[in-house]
């Protein structure tokens, strides 16, 4: 993608940031009308609270009681029906003459432009007298678009998915508080992340999304504790100096946490479960460490060689009375496809389930699975809005991929947020949880869960 098609892009953003009555359209629910106010009739689904639905709707918690005073008392309850008074249109006021329009401008590499929720922020385009003097939360967001590169990266488009969940975000938050969305297009090394750090850009921030990679990660996190700059990393789980950094929020959890988790899972249907793992000289930082966790809790396990698997002799490491769970060294779906079919002709007649990964979830894999997953919420998440929000500003189709690039944009954006203002945040895609590393250190989200298939 081009700086034109990244132009293009912006627009339409601002687009979403000169909107100041987004829920004067009806949302597609149903609508009624009692004492003469409309409502929508709202089917409460799982994992929602008050507080988010009024978010959603653009209305207040109170507003949502004083339909429901039931809730007062008792709180939602899931299937529920609820009523909630639609936002009025105001009144038409005079209009004042017109003024020149903010054009989004390209600037200077990397920085791409600065997007305000309500307003297209831009040097000298707006009149000194209808300036917003509100305090605004100022928040930068540092990922990798590489708008310059003439040959285009495959996960451009993942960080693009990004970027809108992010701006859908704000757009939600815009009823609760003013921010401002600065983004940054920082490429892949960190020459982009020093330079803007030595040039102060960074210093003014509130709180900052990214880097993306890695090596970028070191020098955001010197800023973070010199600056006392909250910083959400999103991407990778090698943060350094997590244990003495208060500033830092890291939302992958670590291999060695994962194991624990699935290893905690196991014990506890250790009647009932072997553990099959197959011999490799390579293995995944989660398969090891999830294979020291089984031995140290005594869970029974047994292993298994690739040579057997490929003669269609598994059987013979398999256990009759109980299920087995099949665990290979890799990540990656790709190097399962033709082992597969040998693990189906190779049993007996004993149950067998695969160890899976959240992102396997998209093939057609015929033996039951389980996994350990960041990206998964309790039950049914209502996305209507959220459809509605981004069918209305994005011409184009979400993308299939798992997980959901733009809804983990979505997600950590109002987890920063909710962090900043003190609140807890459920998820559509990702219920977070951090939890301190050490006495003077940061964050780190341990919400794993294991899920069967």
């Amino acid at each position: 993608m081009n700086m034109k098609s990244l132009l293009r892009l912006l627009t339409i953003c601002c687009a979403i940031s000169l909107t100041t009555v987004a829920n004067a359209e009806l949302l597609p629910y149903p609508v009624d009308t009692v004492n003469g106010q409309a409502v929508y009739k709202y089917r409460v689904p799982r994992s929602i609270g008050i507080y988010r639905i009024s978010v959603n709707f653009g209305v207040t918690q109170d507003d949502i009681i004083k339909w429901n005073p039931q809730l007062k008392e008792r709180g939602l309850h899931y299937d529920e029906l609820i009523l909630i008074p639609v936002v009025q249109e105001p009144e038409p006021q005079p209009q004042p003459e017109p003024q020149p329009q903010p054009e989004v401008v390209a600037v200077d590499s990397p920085v791409m432009t600065v997007v305000d929720t309500l307003t297209a922020v831009v040097k000298d385009s707006v009149p000194a007298e209808e300036v917003d003097t509100m305090p605004r939360t100022k928040i930068a967001l540092l990922l990798p678009l590489q708008a310059d590169n003439v040959r285009r990266d495959a996960n451009m488009d993942r960080f693009m998915d990004f970027y809108e969940g992010c701006l859908i975000a704000l757009y939600d938050l815009q009823y609760i508080d003013k921010y401002e969305l600065y983004v940054y297009d920082i490429g892949k090394t960190d020459m982009e992340v020093k330079r803007l750090i030595a040039d102060s850009v960074l210093h003014k921030m509130d709180a900052i999304i990214g880097p993306a990679y890695s090596n970028q990660v070191e020098p955001i996190a010197h800023l973070a504790k010199e600056d006392s700059v909250l910083v959400l990393i999103p991407f990778t789980d090698r943060v350094p100096d997590l244990e003495h950094n208060p500033f830092l929020l890291q939302f992958n959890p670590t291999s060695e946490h994962e194991a624990k988790t699935m290893a905690a899972y196991l014990e506890a249907n250790k009647a009932n479960i072997n553990c099959v793992f197959v011999e490799s000289a390579e293995m995944t930082e989660e398969i090891s460490a999830l294979l020291k966790e089984v031995k140290q809790r005594g869970i029974p396990h047994t292993k298994v060689s690739m040579h057997q698997i490929l003669a269609d002799s598994l059987s013979n490491s398999l256990k009759d009375s109980v299920e087995n769970i099949l665990f290979f060294p890799t990540d990656k779906y790709s190097n399962l496809q033709i082992i597969l079919p040998h693990v189906q002709i190779g049993t007996a007649g004993q149950r067998v389930t695969l160890y899976s990964r959240y992102s396997w979830q998209k093939e057609d894999i015929a033996l039951p699975q389980v996994y350990t997953s960041i990206f998964a919420t309790e039950g049914e998440v209502d996305m209507t809005h959220y459809d509605a929000i981004f069918n209305r500003y994005f011409k184009h189709e979400h993308t299939l991929s798992i997980p959901r690039y733009d809804l983990l944009g979505y997600d950590l954006m109002r987890q920063l947020v909710a962090t900043i203002k003190g609140k807890e945040y459920y998820g559509l895609q990702s219920d977070i949880h951090f939890e301190k590393v050490g006495e003077n250190g940061g964050y780190i989200n341990t919400h794993v869960k294991v899920i069967r298939k």
